[in-house]
Order: structure tokens, then sequence, then C-alpha cells
């Protein structure tokens, strides 16, 4: 329990840093300019999502003894860098942000997920003490200078390249505090010989991780699609208050995520697996109602704590959270899915995506109809994978 209390710990400072950087942002920036920032930094999230991926797969082959474990965690990162690449060329004069602005967060992608790679060996170690440290103090890090760069009245531009010294900071103290580790470096480690040769040493390992890595790619995009296309259907004034209305259906999304690490092995056995599901998805559906209803309670104080441009949102604050709580519970229906080894699931997920970002481009044309669409999408996706996931179980 302490092992899972401090890596709980850790991801929940890392998460209120993140938030935080919204109230400074927004204030400064104004609506337009902090369209600008929100749009970047969801893109980067997209982007950056193979991450998860590399993660788990270095704390499982870690705990399996293989070699080359640095190397494929730098050739994530080269990929995720090509990809950033590519993603920029298409967000440039999709979303009207300006190439600096869309370089930085570029830049990172690649970063986080050579983060990503150090986390992973000490996770495979069951270091995680030092895992719950390095992500609290890795969040504080990419977080604290972009804060500080706002509230002395950077604009979006020169805050989100603050941010990426800040994540290169926070990706050299990873690596620097896995060298500490007291166990070997993984390249230190003498797998056995059923174990050497390539990491990718069968066509199953192959599909396992790219499998799992669509269906979290998918998962990444479904909580941001709206986001990212906001400032293609809104005007900027209005795309920068969707992307602050956006804060609420990240933090209903990403606070109950603990519950689906905790479960997950659970979800991982057969005979335990349709029990186990039910009772997370109550204890989740609990917490998001419990978010729902303090983000209804709390929006009266939005203009007054932001600023009166972002009055809009008080009377449909709640319905970001609602969003967002809904997408949490359709994170732990994947995370089953994943147990169950039957990602093919995550295919139902990009169909949805699709079909909502169809709706949104065809008929979303204000901040109301836009949130209404993507809590609409999030609702009938959710339902579908439910379906599935107790035929899996």
């Amino acid at each position: 329990m302490r092992s899972v209390g401090a890596v709980t710990v850790g991801a929940m400072v890392a998460n209120i840093a993140a938030y935080l950087v919204a109230i400074p942002a927004s204030r400064v920036l104004g609506a337009t300019d902090y369209g600008v920032f929100g749009v970047v930094m969801a893109a980067m999230v997209v982007v950056a999502a193979p991450s998860l991926a590399v993660q788990a797969v270095i704390a499982r082959e870690v705990v399996r003894g293989r070699s080359g474990l640095v190397r494929l965690g730098v050739q994530t990162a080269v990929l995720v860098a090509v990809f950033s690449l590519v993603a920029g060329a298409v967000l440039v004069p999709l979303t009207r942000v300006p190439v600096a602005a869309a370089a930085a967060g570029m830049v990172m992608a690649p970063l986080i997920t050579l983060t990503a790679a150090a986390q992973g060996f000490l996770q495979g170690r069951a270091e995680f003490r030092r895992l719950g440290w390095l992500l609290g103090l890795v969040g504080v890090l990419r977080s604290g200078p972009m804060i500080a760069a706002l509230l002395l009245g950077a604009s979006a531009t020169v805050a989100l390249w603050v941010g990426a010294v800040g994540t290169l900071i926070s990706t050299a103290f990873a690596w620097g505090l896995l060298k500490k580790s007291p166990s070997a470096p993984a390249e230190g480690n003498i797998p056995s010989a059923a174990h050497q040769g390539s990491f990718f040493s069968s066509r199953s390992d192959v599909w396992s991780v790219l499998g799992a890595s669509q269906v979290q790619l998918a998962l990444l995009v479904a909580v941001s699609i709206d986001l990212l296309l906001a400032r293609v259907v809104l005007s900027d004034a209005d795309a920068g208050v969707y992307a602050l209305g956006a804060i609420a259906t990240k933090a209903a999304f990403w606070l109950p995520q603990a519950i689906g690490t905790v479960v997950y092995p659970r979800l991982a056995t057969p005979e335990r697996r349709a029990q186990s599901l039910r009772i997370a998805v109550g204890v989740v559906s609990g917490i998001g109602g419990m978010t729902v209803v303090g983000t209804w309670l709390v929006s009266p104080l939005v203009p007054r704590i932001v600023g009166d441009e972002y009055r809009p949102l008080t009377g449909i604050f709640w319905l970001f959270a609602l969003t967002g709580a809904i997408l949490a519970v359709l994170g732990l229906l994947l995370l089953a899915v994943i147990a169950a080894q039957r990602t093919v699931v995550g295919i139902v997920v990009w169909v949805s995506v699709a079909v909502e970002a169809a709706v949104i481009l065809l008929w979303a044309d204000s901040v109301t109809s836009l949130v209404v669409i993507a809590v609409s999408a999030a609702a009938v996706m959710t339902g579908i994978c439910l379906a599935l996931a107790r035929s899996a179980s």
C-alpha cells in the first residue's frame, strides 16, 4: 500500500502542477492567446502517447532481464520526434497556431518519452518510492518554469519554450536519478539466454506492444479531439474559452487514474475480471459524479478567478467535467480490454472519434454546441466499450 500511495501522491503532485499552469495562463494571455497555448499543449500530449507504451514495455522487460532497453527508449523518442514534425506540419495550418509555438510543443513530446523510459526502469525494478518522487518532481520541473514565465507576462510562445526547457531539465533529472538507483542500470543486466537478442524477438511482442499503443493513443485522441478542433470551428476568443473549460475535462479524466493502476492485475486474471471491473467502474463513476457536482458548485466563481471573458463557462462548466468523467470510465474499460488481450476493441474508439470529428466540423459553431457534441460522443463510445468489455469478462 505504501508503494501505491507513493505513486499516487507523485502523480497527484504532477497533475496539480500541470493544472496550476492554467490559472496564470488564462489571466495573462487572454482568451485568444490562451487558445494557442491550450491547443499546443493538447497536441503535445497526443503526439507523446507512445511514452505510455514505452514505460509499460520497459518495465515488463526489466523484470524479464532483457538487454537493449535504453536503446529502445531512445529509438521510441526518435520515432516520436519524427511524428512530431509531421503533426506540426498539420497542426499549424489547420489550427492557425504560430510555427514557433507549435515547435515548442513538438520538442516536448520526445523529451517526455525519454522521461517515461526512465520511469519504466524504476517501475520494473519495483522502486515505487523513487518512482513516486520522480513523478512529482518531473511535474514540478515541467510546470514551474511555465508558471513563473506567465506570471512575468510571457506570451504563449515564450511560455511554451520555457516549458520545453523545463521538460529538458526534468528528463536530465530522471536519468540522473536512475543512474543513482541502487539497482544496476538496465544495460548492465545480464539477460538469460532465453531473453538475449533484440527487443522485438517475436511477432507476438510486436503486435502486443503495437496493439496496446494504438488503444492508448485512441483514448488520448478521444480526450483531446474536441479541443484540437476548437480553433477550426470557433473564433479565436471562443476557442480560448473552450480551452479553459477543457481543463475540467482533463481534471475529471485524470483524477481517478490510480484506480486503474491498482485494479489492473485483477483485470488480467480471468476469474476475477468481471467482479473487479464492476467494482472499479462503480468507484470511478462515483469519483466522476463528485467531480461534476463540485465543478457545478464552483462554476459561478470562474469569472472571478480567471477573468470576465470566461463568463460563458459558468452555465456549462459542469458539462466539461462530465465529459472527462465519462472518458475516465472509458479509460478503465480499455485497460480491461488490454488485460484481456482484445486490443482490437480500440478500433471502436478510433471509429467513434472519427465520427465525432466529422460531427464537430459539420455542426459545432459555439462553445456550448461543441461541448454537447463532446459529452455525447464520450457517452456513446463508452457505452459501446462497456458492452464489449463485459463480453470479454
